[in-house]
C-alpha cells in the first residue's frame, strides 16, 4: 500500500521558541517508556507534531547508511536520517566518532526539521542499534520527546501496515540543543568510577571475551557483559517485557532504580540499546561514548580478557 506525500509542518505555537518550550514542555516530555508501538505510529501518521525518522543502516567492517532501502519503501511520512552525517562528528571514522559539538548538533536539528514541541519517533531494521544511538544523542542534547518504534521496520512490515516510497524533505527546525552532561561519561570517569558503580558492556560475548592473540582486545576491567540482543525477543524483535528486563538486569546486580550504572560497548551503539532497556524500567544511566574503541587505544589503560 502506497500513500501520497505530505508536507512536514513546524509546531503550531505562535510564541517565541523558548516560551513555547517552557509552556508546552510537560506535554511533550512523555514520561515513561522510551518506546512506542507500531499502533501508536499508525494512529499518528497524520499528526504534524509526530516526526518519524528512518535510521536504517549497517554496521561491521563497512558501516553505512541505507538510503536506497528507504527509497524502496518506508513508513509513510518518515524522513531519512543519515546517521553517518547527522548528530555525529563527521571528521573521524564512524567507529570512533563521538557526538558532535553543540553547533553542529544545532545544525542537525535544523536540517531534520525538529522543534522542541515535536514527538520524535525513530526506527531501524538492525535490532534498534541505530535508532537507540540517535535516541541517546537527541536526549543528550536535551530534546524532551524522543521515542523508538518497538520492533522497528520489521515489526511494521510484519503487521502489514502501509508503506510509502515518497521522499520527504523537512522544513527547518528550531530546537535549541543544550548538553545534558549527566547522560555522558568519559574515560577518566569510567576509570575512576566508584566501587558500587556497575559498568555494563553491551557487546557480544565474543567481543567482550577478547582474542588470545590480541592483548588489546577484551573489555574494560570490571565491566559486566549484557549483550544488547538479550534485551530483545528473538522471534518478534520487540524489547522483552518489563518484568523480564528487571530479571535480566537483576542478575547483573542492577535491581533498583537507585543503582548506579554506566553503559558501554564498542563504539557507543550497543550501549545505547542497553540504556533504552534501563530507561524502560525506570533507570537513567550515562553512556561512555568513546567506549572500548577509545579505551583500548591508550596503552596505559588496562584491558581484561576471559
Amino acid at each position: 500500500m502506497t500513500v501520497s506525500s505530505w508536507s512536514v509542518h513546524p509546531g503550531s505555537c505562535a510564541l517565541q521558541h523558548a516560551l513555547c518550550a517552557t509552556m508546552k514542555g510537560k506535554q511533550y516530555k512523555m514520561e515513561g517508556s522510551p518506546l512506542v508501538s507500531a499502533q501508536y505510529v499508525l494512529d499518528h501518521l497524520e499528526d504534524p507534531q509526530v516526526k518519524l525518522f528512518d535510521v536504517r543502516g549497517v554496521w561491521g567492517d563497512q558501516p553505512g547508511a541505507l538510503t536506497e532501502q528507504y527509497m524502496q519503501g518506508h513508513i509513510p511520512h518518515a524522513i531519512y536520517l543519515d546517521w553517518t552525517q547527522e548528530l555525529i562528528t563527521t571528521t573521524t571514522a564512524i567507529a570512533d566518532a563521538p557526538v558532535p559539538d553543540i553547533k553542529n548538533a544545532h545544525q542537525s536539528f535544523q536540517n531534520l526539521g525538529i522543534s522542541a514541541e515535536d514527538t520524535v519517533v525513530l526506527y531501524d531494521d538492525y535490532d534498534h542499534l541505530f535508532a537507540s544511538r540517535v535516541w541517546w544523542v537527541m536526549r543528550y542534547f536535551g530534546h524532551p520527546g524522543v521515542k523508538i518504534l518497538d520492533g522497528g521496520w520489521p515489526n511494521w512490515q510484519a503487521k502489514g501496515y502501509p508503506v510509502s516510497t515518497e521522499n520527504h524533505t523537512p522544513e527547518a527546525g528550531d530546537f535549541l540543543p543544550k548538553e545534558q552532561h549527566h547522560l555522558r561519561v568519559d574515560a577518566h570517569e569510567v576509570l575512576n568510577r566508584s566501587n558500587d558503580t556497575i559498568l555494563v558492556d553491551g557487546r557480544s560475548v565474543e567481543s567482550y571475551t577478547g582474542l588470545a592473540g590480541d592483548a588489546r582486545s577484551g573489555h574494560i576491567p570490571g565491566a559486566i557483559n549484557i549483550p544488547f540482543k538479550s534485551l530483545l525477543d528473538g522471534h518478534s524483535g520487540l524489547f522483552i517485557d518489563d518484568q523480564s528486563l528487571k530479571q535480566l538486569f537483576s542478575k547483573a546486580g542492577i535491581d533498583s532504580q537507585k543503582a548506579t550504572v554506566m553503559s558501554s560497548c564498542g563504539s557507543g551503539y550497543a550501549g545505547s540499546v542497553i540504556l533504552v532497556g534501563l530507561k524502560k524500567i525506570g533507570i537513567e544511566a550515562p553512556l561512555y561514548d568513546g567506549s572500548f574503541s577509545e579505551w583500548k587505544k591508550d596503552p596505559d589503560r588496562p584491558v581484561e580478557q576471559i
